[in-house]
């Protein structure tokens, strides 16, 4: 009887990959694939490896490095920002921890505050003040403190004035420089902007333009009803923005892990953008329904952006134009987050006015409560089991805001698995204008009527 060949009795390297269909090569592996997946599996983990060490090499170590080398020369050369030409410079008079503060005094039309270096950290707040002065002039107060006296060595306060460009003008300030490395040494600074104060028979006061380019610096803006500012610039970062009362005709606000808060008018657009922090905020949007450079005013639009943080938002939309009774107004707004929830809701707005609202999350409650003078159609973009429409009509009957006893209807026209939309119309909702559109990749939608 001839023995049945067993696949061992063979050079594994010689024998033939078998095919599926082989009943006598079932449960065989392969030597040499098994042998490339070992190699293939090295090559990954060495690869991941590589990339992790040259990501901390450039990350970490090397400015580990450079800061080290640069504590051993106790550079003290403080380098001029480009773009940027340095005025008379704060001469502190003590060094103790607390010197006295430098007083600088800056042009209404167009100031500008700014930070550079590790050393420039602190505080700016923007209030009015409660004194007669220079009606053309901000008093601007710098106060720092400090543990060693050496801090002021690495740092300089200077009057500042930027090249004038086409897009920004020429502008003038203060400005907190420090030198380019992180000594060892602590220190804050409090940036006090006084306005000069205006008269109660005077008009708002109007300022051109108003920018903040100050990393590691919270901002405050106290109580500024008496202003106007035609663009207003806030830039920072790791820092918060606060706001007792602001208006704009541009503002732009821009962090990052750290809240925007306060209260708001602006007229023409508005962006509110941080990462990792929440943004709760009143907006008064007005639309002024004016030219701008020549064509006609396209609406009033309010970017709100955050990530891993909640929005909260309070509007009130107005209007000028009150000779159109077909007119109320063009309002775009966007709000923007990610696995947090956004809750947004209108408090009053003009008769006949446009809303084009648009917002998104992923892992979190997106929720708008419509104004009773809104008129037009919703879509809810979410699962089927997170969608909802919160009718409170029952709980109190809606007065017409025109006055002619219409009745408010809830219409709902097409519910799918993902996509469901419907209206909020008066009677027959003959004048729907519009629309409300709100996301949530895995969370809930509602659309409070």
């Amino acid at each position: 009887m001839v023995a049945k060949k067993s696949y061992t009795d063979v050079d594994p390297e010689s024998q033939p990959l078998l095919g599926g269909d082989d009943e006598e090569g079932k449960g065989f592996v392969n030597p040499q694939r098994k042998r490339c997946g070992r190699r293939c599996r090295r090559a990954h983990v060495w690869g991941l490896s590589a990339l992790v060490f040259i990501y901390s090499l450039i990350h970490y170590i090397l400015p580990a490095v450079h800061t080290e080398i640069q504590r051993l020369r106790d550079d003290h050369n403080i380098p001029v920002p480009p773009g940027i030409i340095l005025g008379r410079c704060a001469e502190w008079t003590s060094t103790e921890g607390h010197p006295d503060p430098a007083e600088f005094f800056v042009d209404l039309d167009s100031p500008m505050f700014v930070s550079y270096g590790p050393l420039a950290v602190g505080e700016i707040e923007i209030t009015q003040a409660n004194y007669t002065a220079d009606a053309n002039k901000a008093k601007v107060t710098v106060s720092v403190a400090f543990e060693d006296h050496k801090f002021l060595e690495y740092v300089e306060v200077c009057e500042v004035r930027s090249e004038g460009n086409r897009e920004r003008g020429a502008e003038s300030g203060v400005g907190i420089i420090s030198v380019p490395w992180s000594p060892r040494q602590n220190g804050r600074f409090h940036v006090l902007v006084e306005l000069p104060l205006v008269d109660e028979a005077s008009s708002k006061r109007s300022i051109q333009s108003f920018r903040t380019q100050m990393p590691s610096f919270g901002h405050t803006f106290r109580d500024l009803a008496d202003y106007h500012f035609q663009k207003l610039e806030v830039a920072t970062l790791d820092s918060s923005v606060d706001a007792e009362f602001v208006e704009a005709t541009n503002l732009i606000i821009a962090t990052t892990n750290a809240p925007v808060r306060g209260t708001y008018k602006v007229d023409c657009d508005v962006s509110l953008i941080t990462s990792s922090a929440n943004i709760d905020v009143n907006l008064n949007l007005h639309d002024s329904a004016e030219f701008k450079h020549g064509l006609p005013f396209t609406g009033t639009s309010a970017r709100l952006s955050t990530s891993n943080g909640p929005i909260r938002a309070t509007y009130n939309l107005t209007t000028t134009d009150s000779s159109r009774e077909d007119y109320g107004g063009r309002f775009h707004i966007t709000a923007e987050t990610s696995r947090a929830d956004i809750n947004l809701d209108f408090d009053k707005a003009p008769i006949e006015h446009e809303l084009l609202l648009d917002a998104s999350t992923s892992l979190g409650r997106a929720q708008v409560t419509v104004s009773p003078e809104y008129d037009g159609p919703w879509i809810m973009e979410a699962l089927f089991p997170f969608r909802e429409v919160v009718d409170t009509r029952s709980e109190k009957l809606p007065e017409d805001p025109t006055g002619r006893n219409r009745s408010r209807v809830l219409w709902f026209n097409n519910r799918g698995a993902f996509v469901e939309d419907g209206a909020i119309v008066w009677d027959h909702g003959e004048n729907r204008k519009g629309q409300i559109k709100l996301k949530s990749t895995l969370g809930r939608t509602s659309v409070v009527v």
